[in-house]
């Protein structure tokens, strides 16, 4: 008896989103399995960073540069299928499978078809729509996301389990005599705002550094800057040329990925986090950025709404003038800032991993029992 698990989203050096995610979920879910697992991996050895396996567990190494899910994971569980199979992304391999949990995260095509060219949009349409037929439960983060399958896809809302995300233990709000430090190492001066996340088109950080250089244009005496994160190589390159040809100059600062006390730094001293993306299904950096006590700027979309509840400054419908006017109160209203930093913290009180990762336990036991019926 055992629960196979597609583990090649977990462990990865610098995730983001669902590779938080997996990762998050899986260093809970290793140590005390509600079965045996059989963990996937498209590598060549186990990834050191996760936890050691218990008794009956066992790690599947099976790399392919490509078509990994097609082919290598579609042929490993059907040589030897485990007894469930939870797929924490997205995607099923193809063929006949066994009892299959997969974890949808958002529908963000169906709402910014336009961030998903050459064919992205009919490729992740076309995982979705086989996930909710082959699938005997799906897995939200949000009630956004369930609410989205059900109204677009008519989806069973009864073989939808909405399961959110949760906060890493680092992730806390930061004294200055804590953060400053951090800060200087980073090369992060402030004032500053800060957009954290993966650089998909639909994040619309170009968006953000338009509204941001109307805001505070060249001549501005603030001195503000914009700090963008896992912006390593050709997307800081283009971020940066972008900001050159505003006239920002080094106002806007391109930094690689960053994890744990020094993300938390970031947050704890920025005058605020931006999410200006054209849809998510939950928003992590929202929740992220309000676990650190960052008043949270936002498109007033998706997910992004139902985690904030009331605790962001939320723009309507991607409004240029809606973000040039945030930009302001946030940068020279302290009442404002110190009233939403409160909010955030209080908000993101009700996330945790250690919650999320024992309903997904619990969710696994469960369709493995009906897996294992006659």
């Amino acid at each position: 008896m055992e629960v196979g698990i597609d583990a090649s989203r977990a462990f990865q050096p610098e995730p983001t989103g669902i590779g938080v995610y997996a990762t998050e979920v899986l260093s809970r879910l290793i140590p005390a399995p509600p079965a045996p697992l059989r963990l996937y991996v498209n590598r060549r050895t186990p990834p050191k960073s996760a936890p050691p396996l218990p008794s009956g567990s066992s790690w599947r190494c099976i790399p392919l540069p490509r078509g990994w899910t097609v082919f290598r994971l579609r042929q490993e569980v059907s040589r030897r299928p485990p007894q469930l199979l939870w797929v924490p992304a997205y995607r099923l391999p193809p063929g006949r499978l066994p009892r299959s949990v997969v974890t949808v995260h958002g529908v963000e095509h169906r709402f910014a078809p336009h961030a998903y060219p050459s064919g992205d949009a009919a490729q992740v349409e076309a995982f979705v729509v086989d996930t909710l037929q082959r699938a005997a439960r799906v897995i939200t983060p949000s009630e956004t996301t369930k609410a989205d399958l059900v109204n677009l896809f008519e989806a069973d809302p009864n073989r939808i389990s909405v399961i959110p995300h949760g906060i890493s233990a680092a992730l806390r709000p930061l004294a200055e005599e804590q953060f400053m430090p951090l800060l200087q190492e980073l090369g992060v001066e402030t004032p500053y705002f800060l957009a954290v996340g993966a650089h998909h088109r639909r994040k619309n950080v170009p968006f953000l550094i338009d509204q941001f250089a109307r805001a505070f244009p060249p001549d501005d005496p603030s001195g503000v800057r914009m700090v963008v994160t896992n912006a390593a190589g050709e997307v800081g390159r283009g971020l940066l040329e972008q900001a050159n040809r505003l006239g920002l100059g080094g106002r806007v600062v391109a930094l690689d990925h960053v994890a744990g006390e020094r993300l938390a730094a970031l947050y704890s001293g920025a005058v605020g986090a931006c999410v200006p993306s054209l849809y998510e299904g939950f928003g992590l950096p929202a929740l992220e950025a309000m676990a650190c006590g960052a008043p949270v700027l936002a498109n007033s979309v998706g997910g992004v709404q139902e985690i904030a509840q009331g605790a962001a400054l939320l723009v309507e419908g991607d409004d240029p003038t809606g973000w040039v006017e945030g930009f302001h109160r946030l940068l020279w209203e302290p009442g404002l800032r110190a009233h939403l930093s409160g909010l955030g913290v209080a908000r993101a009180a009700g996330f945790s991993w250690d919650r999320s990762a024992q309903a997904h336990s619990e969710l696994l036991a469960s369709e493995l029992r009906l897996a294992l019926k006659p």
